[in-house]
């Protein structure tokens, strides 16, 4: 088959499942298009034997009792009748040792335990779809930002930080999306001159609504490729929710992105917690003044006390005077006084970013190499250069990313 061919074809994906709640997922998950179908057979797999000649799918999941002895006989029939091009993924609600063992030796692409998370379903299929080809699907990277008080720039860089993200990963095939958590006084969007599209009344009381077609509705597109979630401004509510809609809304998002990327309010919300356990990467943005410096290292150690040190939290000053020998608050004394939490700082370019945010656009699309752009890409691409410089003694890509609720279940 040629690349043009491969490219064409069809995805067709079949669910075996009696369990409506999964059923329910798998469809809110993987919606049927021109690229991809799915099929749901609401049978059990005792029954799936028999037609499976007349199946033509490139991947199934398919849902089983793990602590039945028959259910793996079926499987093994399963297996031995399918096309050998077919990926199967199990699904059970009782893992055992044992179990897992046979499944191993049976070779599904995967298996995943209920009650299953959006993101790891629809990263197994993408995974089992993709192994002919060769190609591997890298786990998403989060990404947050949080100010140390106000005014420091937070939303200026955790946005061009997600552009950085975006044109890197358009080289490698990796997708971004910045998701703007300050339901009350967010800017994203309006950093960016688009419509905040993420309303917050359809779903706050009922966060298993969210599915890929309602998070296409509520995503916002800006024409540099980066996708947006923001919500509109409500300046007069004090918007808390449940973090099972927060979380809901994160696992979603990681489904369908490489790169995600966080704006936090500088409030700290009963969710607050969960999202910075579950990201890859947590700065703290202050500006360099006396107050901004001090509090950053007050939130950094208050992390560590909360959540533990495997947040590893790092501040970034933003606004950053890089002369070290000047009167007053200087380098030196920014980088001695934060030690090792100092994650780089950003130059002060006020009528850069201003122009960029009058304009809607990215800080990196007014002016290509900016000081600001070059900055924050020393900071947030730190590992990648220090990979690649160690490239001939180290192969493979570095895994950036883990899934936030595993994270959190660990």
């Amino acid at each position: 088959m040629s690349n043009t061919d491969a490219q064409n074809q069809i995805s067709k994906l079949v669910l075996v499942s009696e369990d409506m709640e999964l059923v329910n997922l798998a469809k809110g998950a993987i919606p049927n298009t021109d690229k991809q179908t799915m099929q749901i057979i609401d049978k059990p797999i005792s029954e799936l034997v028999n037609g499976m000649r007349d199946i033509d799918a490139t991947a199934m999941i398919i849902d089983i009792d793990a602590t039945k002895v028959e259910d793996f006989e079926n499987l093994q029939k399963v297996k031995r009748l399918a096309d050998n091009n077919m990926s199967i993924i199990i699904i059970s609600g009782n893992f055992s040792p044992a179990a897992a063992r046979i499944l191993i030796q049976l070779k599904v692409s995967d298996f995943l335990v209920k009650p299953v998370q959006t993101s790891d379903l629809v990263r197994s299929c993408n995974n089992a779809m993709k192994i002919n080809t060769q190609e591997t699907q890298v786990q998403p990277q989060f990404m947050s930002f949080m100010p140390a008080s106000g005014g420091v720039g937070t939303t200026a860089i955790a946005i061009e930080t997600a552009a950085i993200l975006n044109e890197h990963g358009q080289k490698t095939g990796r997708t971004t999306c910045i998701v703007d958590l300050n339901f009350q006084h967010g800017s994203c969007a309006e950093y960016l001159d688009l419509e905040p599209r993420f309303d917050i009344t359809e779903i706050e009381n009922s966060p298993e609504r969210l599915d890929r077609q309602l998070l296409d509705i509520m995503l916002s597109k800006h024409e540099s490729g980066l996708s947006v979630i923001s919500a509109p401004n409500q300046p007069t509510e004090m918007r808390s929710f449940k973090g099972a809609l927060v979380v809901k809304l994160l696992d979603l998002v990681s489904a369908y992105f490489d790169n995600v990327v966080i704006d936090l309010p500088r409030t700290w919300f009963p969710w607050t917690e969960t999202v910075i356990t579950g990201s890859d990467k947590l700065f703290v943005v202050a500006d360099m003044t006396v107050p901004s410096i001090r509090h950053s290292h007050r939130i950094v150690k208050a992390v560590n006390e909360r959540i533990g040190k495997q947040a590893n939290p790092k501040i970034i000053v933003n606004r950053m005077d890089f002369r070290k020998n000047t009167a007053g608050l200087n380098a030196n004394d920014v980088e001695n006084a934060l030690g090792e939490y100092y994650a780089g700082g950003v130059p002060n370019n006020y009528m850069l970013v201003r122009d960029a945010v009058d304009r809607g656009v990215t800080i990196g699309s007014v002016e290509a190499d900016n000081n600001v752009t070059r900055a924050l890409s020393g900071i947030i691409l730190a590992d990648e250069m220090l990979e690649a410089a160690q490239k001939p003694k180290k192969k493979g890509l570095m895994n950036m990313g883990r899934n936030l609720l595993k994270r959190k279940a660990g």
